[in-house]
């Protein structure tokens, strides 16, 4: 008797087989993409080259014209109904909306906070918007909407997130999904509405707006997972790829990973690698004696990114962006299949 309750009580405290194998699943890495429209060929043809790793694709994207409609470019277009087609039996496939304001006479306005002000600013205009979503997903068959609204103003924030839960409500009775990226600077006490997939954007330490450094850096990391604890949601991370070119005087260019390491090759400097980011950097001069300082992103950058928050319980990361990366990132990605 005595040795029949051991047994019991000793099988009732092992995990089943399917429960060890959904947790091994889920604390396995997932990986997405976005596609950029100004990239369309290369872009799609490095999903080609690693989509065994990869969860879903998210085009970006589309855009917004002088009536504040949303617009997609004959790329976005394109690249859309490409994906779809070589992609959508086996993964995801995500529209991006972003609110750039692009018109035919004037300037494009990037994440522009006065345009989402008229979006948000009541049930009205918040409905309006909504319709307009909801028609470009009935045109172009779309099964998954990405609401990349950046620079939402404070005073905006709550109009933002009554929006977001109408949204979701709308698309759920179309079964189409929904997910949402966040900036670092988002306020994450606000409680986000329950539904949508949530991204965090874990890039821009370094870039156009500053000198030379890495995307991210493990003491940034640090302070933004502090942060993003203090959510009601699980988010998502997003690194990005490539990184940029500092000239000793004046503006960053934006290099791919590929146009760094052609870069690299081509003035014969060494690859050094930051310790407190990962990241790959050289410097060099040209031939008028100018100093350039290069920092990006590459296979074994993504891989010790990705690496520090899968070791503090976040699986589930998103790359800006295709195009441009090298082959050992691509095969890294294709690696890690969880089907």
């Amino acid at each position: 008797m005595a040795l029949l309750i051991i047994t019991a009580c000793s099988n009732s405290k092992e995990v089943p087989v399917e429960a060890k194998e959904e947790l091994k699943n889920k604390n396995k890495l997932q990986l997405s993409i976005w596609l950029p429209e100004w990239q369309k060929k290369s872009a799609i043809e490095d999903v080609k080259n690693s989509q065994q790793g990869l969860q879903d694709v998210r085009v970006f994207g589309a855009y917004f014209n002088s009536k504040d409609q949303l617009l997609l470019t004959d790329n976005a277009v394109e690249m859309l109904q490409q994906t779809q087609q070589q992609f959508h039996a086996t993964h995801s496939v995500i529209l991006t909306l972003i609110n750039d304001y692009v018109t035919d006479n004037a300037p494009s306005v990037q994440k522009d906070s006065k345009l989402l002000h008229r979006l948000l600013q009541d049930t009205s205009t918040r409905q309006k918007h909504i319709d307009n979503i909801l028609q470009i997903v009935e045109q172009y068959q779309v099964k998954g909407i990405e609401i990349d609204y950046e620079k939402v103003a404070k005073e905006d924030l709550p109009k933002y997130l009554l929006f977001l839960e109408e949204l979701y409500q709308q698309l759920s009775k179309k079964n189409i999904t929904l997910n949402v990226v966040l900036e670092p600077r988002f306020p994450f006490d606000m409680k986000l509405p329950d539904g949508p997939k949530y991204t965090v954007m874990a890039y821009n330490v370094h870039g156009y707006h500053s000198g030379p450094g890495a995307k991210a850096t493990f003491s940034f990391l640090d302070d933004l997972l502090k942060k993003i604890q203090k959510s009601n949601q699980d988010l998502a991370i997003a690194f990005a790829t490539g990184g940029f070119k500092w000239a000793a005087q004046g503006k960053a260019v934006a290099l791919t990973e590929i146009e760094a390491e052609q870069l690299l090759a081509k003035t014969k400097v060494k690859k050094q690698r930051d310790q407190a980011s990962g990241a790959a950097y050289f410097t060099y001069s040209d031939d008028n004696n100018v100093r350039y300082e290069v920092w990006y992103a590459d296979q074994e950058t993504l891989e010790k990114w990705i690496s520090y928050v899968q070791q503090k319980s976040y699986h589930e990361v998103v790359l800006w962006r295709a195009g441009g990366l090298s082959s050992d990132t691509l095969k890294w990605i294709d690696k890690q299949s969880i089907k």
